[in-house]
Order: C-alpha cells, then sequence, then structure tokens
C-alpha cells in the first residue's frame, strides 16, 4: 500500500549546511504566497528530489504523476521542498551534463554488437565497468595516482618521508609522489598535491623535482611545491631554486619568495610571508582574502570527493581567516555563515557550493 504516493520513489540522499537560525518565522515570497522553506527538513527534501528524477524520467506513468499530486498537496512543506529540489538539480544538473559532454567527446561510440553474437554481453559488461570506473575517476581523480605512485596520502591525512640520501619530505593530505634516486641524480615527480622538502646537499647528485610541465632544480634548501590542475606554486622557505616551465623559461627563487606556473607559464616572482604560506605544514589552514578557487583546493585536499562551484558566482567573494586542518568542516561552516553560500552534500562525497542569493 502506498503512503502518500511515495512508496515507489527511492530517496536520493542529500545533506545541506545551510544556516538558518533558531527562529522560525514565515515570510513571503516574491508572489505574495507564504514561504514554508523553514518548514521542511533533509529528509522531505529528499523524498521531493526524488520525485523530480522520477517525472523527468520517460518511464513516468499518469499514475506516478496522479502519486504524485497527492504527496505534494498533502503539505504546504511539499510544496516548498518540490520547489527547492528543483532548483537544486537545476544548480547540479549542469556540471553532470559537462562530464557526460566531455566523456561522450572523448571516445567514439562502440559498435553495436551483432544479433545472435555471444560476445555481446561481455562487450556490454566491458563498457559498463568502463562507465563506472570512469565516474570514479571523475569523482575521485585521485585514485588513479594513488594507484600509480610510490607515495601516496589520502585527504586530510599527511605523511611524513626520509629518503635514502637523507632528505626529509612532508606530503600534505591528498597528495601522490614518484621517487627515483639514481647515481648521477636525484628525481621527484609530484604527480598531485602538496609537499614540503628539506633537500640533502649533494652537489654530485643534484635534485630535479617536476610537477606537470614545470621543473624545480635544487642542490640544498626547504621549499614547497603545491600542483593543483593546472597550476604549481613553488614557496621557497631557505636557499635558492630554480624553475622551468614548459616554455623553457626560466626563473630563479630565493628565500622568502613565491612563484605560480599556471598552464605552462611562469608568473611573477612574488615576496611572501612564510609563515602564512607555509601553515599547513603545522596544521593550520589560514585563507588571507581568499577567492573561491583558493578555497576549493584547500577543502579537496582536507576531504574526499570533489567540490564544485560556478565561478561566476563567487567573482567577488574574499574570505578570510584561520582553520585546523583537522576540521574541514569547520571551514564550510564559515563559508556558509559569513559569506552568503550554501553548501549542498551530494551522493558520492561530493559537495556543490552555491550563492545564496542565486537560489
Amino acid at each position: 500500500m502506498r503512503k502518500n504516493g511515495a512508496s515507489n520513489v527511492i530517496p536520493i540522499i542529500i545533506r545541506r549546511t545551510r544556516k538558518r537560525g533558531n527562529t522560525v518565522t514565515t515570510s513571503s515570497t516574491a508572489s505574495g504566497e507564504p514561504d514554508y522553506s523553514h518548514l521542511f527538513d533533509d529528509d522531505t527534501l529528499d523524498i521531493a528530489l526524488s520525485w523530480h528524477l522520477r517525472l523527468k524520467d520517460d518511464s513516468a506513468t499518469a499514475q506516478d504523476r496522479l502519486d504524485f499530486q497527492t504527496w505534494v498537496n498533502a503539505r504546504n512543506s511539499h510544496k516548498a521542498a518540490y520547489q527547492e529540489a528543483i532548483q537544486l538539480w537545476d544548480d547540479i544538473e549542469a556540471p553532470a551534463q559537462l562530464f557526460y559532454q566531455y566523456r561522450s567527446a572523448q571516445k567514439p561510440r562502440p559498435r553495436q554488437a551483432a544479433p545472435g553474437n555471444r560476445l555481446g554481453w561481455a562487450v556490454a559488461a566491458v563498457l559498463m565497468l568502463t562507465m563506472l570506473l570512469s565516474f570514479e575517476l571523475w569523482r575521485d581523480p585521485t585514485r588513479l595516482d594513488r594507484w600509480m605512485a610510490d607515495i601516496a596520502t589520502s585527504s586530510g591525512k599527511a605523511q611524513q618521508v626520509v629518503l635514502e640520501d637523507g632528505s626529509s619530505l612532508f606530503l600534505d593530505g591528498n597528495s601522490a609522489l614518484d621517487i627515483a634516486l639514481g647515481e648521477a641524480q636525484r628525481e621527484l615527480t609530484l604527480r598531485r598535491g602538496r609537499m614540503w622538502i628539506d633537500a640533502a646537499r649533494d652537489p654530485q647528485r643534484p635534485l630535479h623535482l617536476t610537477a606537470g610541465d614545470t621543473s624545480v632544480s635544487v642542490l640544498g634548501t626547504h621549499f614547497a611545491v603545491s600542483r593543483f590542475h593546472s597550476r604549481v606554486t613553488i614557496t621557497v622557505g631557505e636557499g635558492q631554486v630554480a624553475v622551468r616551465d614548459a616554455h623553457q623559461n626560466q626563473a630563479l627563487l630565493t628565500s622568502g619568495q613565491q612563484l605560480i606556473v599556471d598552464n605552462g607559464k611562469l608568473g611573477e616572482i612574488q615576496d611572501i610571508d612564510t609563515h602564512l604560506a607555509l601553515a599547513w605544514k603545522e596544521g593550520r589552514i589560514i585563507f588571507d582574502q581568499a577567492g573561491i578557487d583558493d578555497i576549493v583546493e584547500q577543502l579537496e585536499r582536507l576531504l574526499p570527493g570533489r567540490v564544485f562551484f560556478n565561478a561566476q558566482d563567487f567573482a567577488d567573494l574574499s574570505f578570510s581567516g584561520s582553520f585546523s586542518t583537522g576540521h574541514p568542516q569547520i571551514i564550510l561552516e564559515a563559508l556558509t555563515d559569513l559569506s552568503a553560500i550554501e553548501a549542498h552534500h551530494l551522493p558520492g562525497n561530493m559537495i556543490w557550493l552555491r550563492s545564496a542569493s542565486a537560489g
């Protein structure tokens, strides 16, 4: 027996971080209708979103639509939750469509198996596994790097490593590194993430570090390298390092300087406060008028999964604060409390950041 017409709907579990306050009030929308958004809970929103997805499906029946009308008209809070579900799905559908279009453009369509071909089911199974693997790698792009790297850390878990040459490495969370120590030189490859290097001095075996198209050469010094998507950041705590980009342009950095290589191109050398820039080594994340890109970079180091956002919604965002790397959820709470941002927690450890004013 169906209860409120919802028994045939599988809830899509979504949790939201959104400041509502402790006082319950009833406001009005622009059309003059009462706003009941403060009355529905996350479970009601889950059911509303499930109804929205069901009705969008071509297989939705007339009985499904009657059952939906029964449910949505049962309470004003159901109506409000359904409107919220529509808005939320519109927000998360865009990145999903972009991913689908990207995958479609990258891979040719598979040939259809000939009728009666017993290999058809095997081909279909392989294609399904490929799609699942592709989704998993899209949802967690660090997974492939972790599989292939010599040393890897998971989100929020740093690791200290001492190499046989005496060099000390500190890998931040969500990082992956390859190590090759030869007789003539020492090679490190940062696949992703961030690391601090206290390089042992050995003129006979210079140390070279590669991060994407960026290479760093050093004899003995203390410095940090960060790789996030197409951006590589080099920060020197002590000594000197030589940096070369994809176009063979070079720059020399000394103590207290930082350089960003974006899309394979050298930026300008900046004098920085190393205490702030390297606070992550001490378990702190310090934002100083940070934009959305910097915030998301830090969140993806600390949290499993991915964080999505529409850059246009946050063009004017400026966020400051000091946080412990052990409590990344506090960063999300501060964003929602201080910066008018909604953080929607989606299945698969995904988070969608949305400007509150955009809703």
